[in-house]
């Protein structure tokens, strides 16, 4: 797959100029989405954005983990505050989808996979303190209903002692299929 990405880049860089453009973006928003590799290229595509328009953050589920939640300051909470206060974002989007992996965690499944590829769940449970399986599940950001998740992230990036109080936060559900959006959250009211 490297050699696959170096080659394919080779060929972009010779029949490519990027126009030069800065780093803070052009919509003063963030978008957080999920790392589903079904959204790459199609979610910009669906939500009509380019290059420059927008800071993009993903994570696992679009979500922010049951444990992290309580002091909402983990590095989703980080990278939207250094966009906020560094790069003048003023909007955050957080956008879940359908047919999401983490809606659907099988436990034995997860701990499975881990002992195949050499981690010990249940040692990890004990050294993290995550309790047990559910703790370990909850750890990684499993949730049963996207767009309560949605509304939850929503509502903790709202609430976050490290971002400004009066920051627009809306959530959206994007259809895995089609592209179609559906709003999740009360749209935030803003005087702009």
């Amino acid at each position: 797959m490297l050699n696959d990405i170096l080659e394919h880049n080779k060929r972009f860089l010779a029949s490519t100029t990027l126009p030069q453009i800065g780093h803070a973006p052009r919509k003063h928003t963030a978008i957080i989405t999920c790392m589903d590799c079904r959204l790459v290229t199609t979610f910009e595509q669906a939500l009509g954005l380019e290059r420059g328009d927008v800071l993009e953050l993903r994570t696992a589920g679009a979500t922010i983990s049951k444990p992290d939640r309580a002091h909402a300051n983990n590095d989703l909470i980080r990278s939207l505050a250094g966009g906020i206060y560094l790069l003048g974002v003023r909007r955050v989007i957080v956008v879940g989808h359908t047919e999401c992996g983490l809606s659907k965690v099988n436990p034995a499944a997860l701990t499975g996979t881990m002992q195949a590829l050499g981690v010990d769940p249940e040692q990890l449970i004990q050294k993290e303190g995550l309790g047990d399986i559910n703790g370990l599940v909850e750890w990684i950001g499993a949730f049963t209903d996207v767009h309560l998740n949605v509304q939850e992230v929503v509502n903790v990036i709202r609430n976050s002692p490290f971002l400004p109080k009066n920051l627009p936060v809306d959530g959206l559900i994007i259809n895995i299929q089609t592209g179609a959006l559906t709003p999740v959250s009360q749209p935030t009211q803003t005087t702009a």
